[in-house]
């Protein structure tokens, strides 16, 4: 998934500090796209690109606009975080759900994802703008999150999801072993580790076997890390032949 459409917008930002730490947590995770609508700071700001270290580029490429309404005029949708539920007729969502939504490809536009300044949060008036206002689950003492801290658990969430799914997606992807090379494998491998003695007692070999057996077909190996195991196995009898030389 290309995070390229993905804009972290942040409203009334007071702290410079803060902007540096949210661009270093986007660029943690692989988001680029960092606006600024309204600033109660100087800008730019030596401080921010002091805090940004390495996500000094975020920081230099930022935009400022001077309204929420400028700054969401090139996404197709918008959610706005919000630790408080609003008596507003509004979509609200939770993180996890909205995390879901945009990983599925259920939301596929251009996205501006909306937080507000340290001092108050967003508005009502922001919150109209907004397509779907979301949640952040804390503990009930105290729901307030640092701004950097939000930024932080939705960059974290969706690439944590996003990755995971194309971790999967590259591990399907390879031909599955076949079970003529698994059969070939637990031969070679009981083989010499019978002959090195590790059935004992013997009379318990074929419930060792299975185990075994067992321990890699849950596995559920590819074609290519059966051919590594095979590999492991024959170097490690290799040494040993030649050590007993």
């Amino acid at each position: 998934m290309n995070f390229d459409k993905i804009s972290i917008i942040l409203v009334d930002t007071q702290l410079p500090e803060n902007v540096g730490l949210v661009a270093r947590s986007m660029y943690n995770f692989g988001f680029t796209n960092l606006k600024l609508v309204s600033p109660k700071l100087e800008w730019p700001s030596e401080k921010a690109l002091a805090v940004a270290v390495d996500a000094k580029n975020i920081v230099e490429n930022i935009k400022v606009y001077s309204s929420l309404r400028e700054a969401l005029s090139d996404s197709s949708y918008s959610i706005g975080y919000t630790a408080r539920l609003r008596d507003m007729s509004k979509q609200f969502s939770d993180n996890s759900k909205i995390i879901s939504e945009i990983k599925e490809q259920k939301i596929n536009d251009s996205i501006g994802v909306v937080f507000g300044g340290e001092a108050s949060g967003l508005t009502n008036d922001h919150l109209s703008l907004i397509t779907k206002c979301v949640t952040i689950d804390t503990h009930e003492n105290f729901s307030s999150l640092n701004l950097s801290h939000a930024v932080n658990v939705f960059c974290y969430s969706l690439f944590s999801q996003v990755f995971k799914t194309e971790q999967l997606v590259d591990k399907n992807s390879e031909p599955h072993g076949s079970q003529n090379d698994l059969m070939y494998f637990f031969d070679h491998l009981e083989e010499e580790l019978e002959s090195r003695g590790f059935f004992q007692p013997e009379e318990k070999m074929p419930k060792m076997k299975q185990n075994l057996r067992n321990i890699f077909h849950r596995a559920d190996l590819s074609e290519r890390e059966i051919a590594t195991l095979r590999g492991v196995v024959r170097v490690l009898s290799e040494y040993r032949k030649t050590k007993e030389i």
